[in-house]
């Protein structure tokens, strides 16, 4: 006769019945004894139908004979099994369907034999949330990972596993260490023990420069940021990790920018300061040749006094070379232009600088038939002797010397690290030696003018700056290569052109001596007025000399000139300036300027201050009275090239 239930234990029966989580019970045979209503819930099974049936009812159909083994081995070891252990589970709903469920296990041995108590709980909507923090994760554009106490892998996204090169799921479990770079990896783990024992958040890019390690073994500069969660199963951490090779790329291009616009503004301020130097020692050698050329005159022959003014005109001449070579780094300088073909003009200069260097320095030529390019061939021959002979020096027990030619487009990054080079078609010229090459300071310096690191009288220092203000005067570019005890590689860029162009042959004519025309010669300087005034004298012309441009006014008011000659640096008014003011009292009068220091000017303004000629300090008697005969004896449209020495369109 069955007890009447009592009343604790009909609350036990609502209790149980009631229960947020479902409970059932099956007994030894796995049939179905109990159910509480969150079962029928769930299951959408009515307790009727669930009662006395076995409990792979419950089960998805796809696992029914497999779950009957896993019961039977169940029940020959029971044990406690706590939610959430084991794999994932499903239940099978009466409409065919399944939910994700966790299911506790507790064996119960009663009088009446053998039972398994079972808790189901709905996990739906945390899966739902598990799947939706997946996505997350596997669709953010950092990379994420989770990782424990012990430096274990929870957690790697797929932004982590293509940045580092690994397969999906393959870093999970994994050390964190073998993302760490070889030469930190031992100290790591004490690293991450102290961020374990002293947790807190630490922002993207604070901290030193980090690298990963790639699985082929290549680093990758990241920025990492942390974050300490507290979990269940204890402190873990997340981190976020973000590939910056491109940022650090685009910062160390910002660096090479800036460091060329300060070497740009230091090489202006270094021209403007070599350009000034050039026009005092013109004007010193426009004495030491002239005077040399009168007491030549007045001297008569003789053996030994001809050689003397001889060396006394090459010793004016060399220091005109040395001032050419500091105007070329100075100013930006007319050359006589023109499309060339580079590989027959290099292969010429590399015969010519054979025979200046030692034989222990071999030549390879790597010459690769690029387009022809826009080029001054002299200037040409000059580089390549310059940097040839510079190479040489950095290979004193010998070495070899390597000059290619090469096609070479410059696309928006290089102009934009390059200004004054505009994006299009170059022909790189590369010089290059197996020398003793050059350290970081070195190189941010080589461009000076006067800076050397040879012995005091081995060398001027005037080398790369010519070569540097020559490639400008192309509209091309130069940059160095180079490091200690690895060689040195200077690059010379060249506009291409696509075709060659015919190139018209001049030839001088014979120049008369004067017919007696008035010519008015000014300098600001009085030795060279009256040193102007008597070579011209000599050459059959009736010169009065003027010391600055207000005594020159004062002789044009009151007196007829052809030709007015002018220096063009003077206090107060420059030659340019003089030239308009004479013209506009004398307007048929023909104008030359000499000029010991240069600027910029426009072919346009020459002409519109009637300038016809424009020649360089010294200049010798023989072209300075050739160019006079052309500007008295033709009509010539615009300022034209008038032997060595002269400058014809930019002043």
């Amino acid at each position: 006769m069955t007890r009447p239930a009592g009343p604790m234990e009909e609350h036990l029966r609502i209790a149980i019945d009631s229960a947020p989580s479902g409970l059932l019970m099956i007994d030894a045979d796995g049939r179905i004894v109990f159910v509480n209503r969150e079962i029928e819930r769930l299951s959408g099974f009515a307790r009727e139908e669930l009662l006395d049936q076995p409990v792979e009812i419950l089960i998805p159909e796809r696992i029914w004979t497999a779950h009957v083994e896993w019961r039977a081995r169940f029940q020959e070891s029971p044990s406690e099994r706590r939610m959430g252990e084991g794999r994932d589970l499903f239940a099978r709903c009466k409409g065919g369907g399944e939910i994700p469920v966790e299911v506790g296990l507790t064996p119960l041995v009663t009088d009446d034999g053998f039972f398994v108590l079972c808790s189901v709980v709905d996990v739906s909507a945390r899966k739902r949330a598990e799947h939706r923090f997946r996505v997350a994760v596997e669709s953010s554009p950092s990379g994420m990972l989770m990782v424990d106490a012990d430096g274990r892998i929870l957690l790697a996204n797929r932004e982590v596993e293509r940045l580092f090169g690994y397969a999906e799921g393959e870093l999970t479990g994994k050390s964190i260490e073998v993302l760490v770079p070889p030469q930190h990896r031992d100290a790591h783990p004490a690293w991450r023990a102290g961020f374990f024992s002293q947790p807190g958040v630490r922002s993207m890019g604070a901290g030193r420069e980090l690298y990963g390690v790639h699985k082929d073994g290549h680093e990758v500069p990241v920025d990492v940021g942390l974050n300490p969660i507290e979990t269940d199963e204890g402190l873990l951490v997340l981190g976020s990790v973000v590939d910056v090779t491109e940022r650090r790329r685009a910062e160390a291009d910002r660096h090479a920018l800036e460091e060329r616009l300060r070497e740009s503004q230091k090489l202006e301020a270094l021209g403007r300061l070599a350009g000034g130097i050039a026009h005092d020692f013109n004007n010193v050698l426009s004495v030491i040749l002239g005077f040399a050329e009168i007491l030549r005159a007045d001297a008569g022959s003789g053996r030994d006094l001809d050689a003397d003014f001889d060396e006394l005109a090459a010793a004016a001449e060399r220091g005109k070379e040395v001032t050419a070579r500091i105007l070329r780094f100075a100013r930006r300088q007319d050359l006589n232009l023109g499309s060339i073909d580079l590989v027959e003009t290099v292969g010429d200069a590399a015969r010519l600088l054979r025979a200046a260097l030692p034989a222990s320095v071999q030549i390879e030529l790597d010459l690769d038939g690029p387009d022809p390019a826009i080029a001054d061939p002299s200037s040409v021959h000059m580089i390549l002797m310059n940097l040839g002979t510079n190479a040489s020096h950095a290979m004193p027990e010998g070495g070899t010397l390597r000059v290619s030619l090469e096609s070479f487009y410059a696309r928006d990054s290089f102009v934009r690290a390059n200004p004054g080079i505009r994006e299009g078609a170059y022909v790189r010229m590369t010089v290059a030696d197996d020398g003793s090459g050059m350290s970081e300071q070195t190189r941010a310096r080589a461009f000076e003018p006067f800076f050397t690191t040879k012995p005091t009288g081995a060398g001027t220092g005037l080398g790369l700056a010519t070569v540097h203000g020559v490639m400008r005067d192309h509209g091309g570019a130069v940059w160095i290569e180079s490091e200690p005890g690895r060689g040195t590689r200077v690059h010379c860029l060249f506009p291409a052109v696509a075709e060659l162009a015919e190139r018209a042959m001049r030839v001088d004519a014979t120049v008369p001596m004067g017919r007696g025309e008035r010519v008015l010669f000014v300098d600001d300087e009085e030795v060279l007025a009256k040193l102007g005034e008597r070579r011209l004298r000599r050459s059959g012309y009736q010169v009065v000399s003027a010391v600055g441009p207000g005594a020159a006014l004062e002789r044009l008011r009151g007196e007829s000139f052809d030709l007015l000659i002018t220096d063009f640096t003077m206090p107060g008014m420059d030659g340019i300036a003089l030239a308009r003011e004479a013209r506009r009292l004398q307007p048929d009068l023909n104008v030359m300027i000499l000029t010991g220091r240069v600027v910029a000017l426009q072919d346009s303004e020459l002409r519109a201050a009637g300038v016809r000629r424009a020649l360089e300090k010294p200049v010798s008697l023989e072209v300075l009275t050739r160019a006079i005969a052309e500007v008295l004896g033709h009509d010539f449209d615009e300022p034209e090239t008038v032997g060595p020495g002269s400058l014809p369109t930019r002043l």
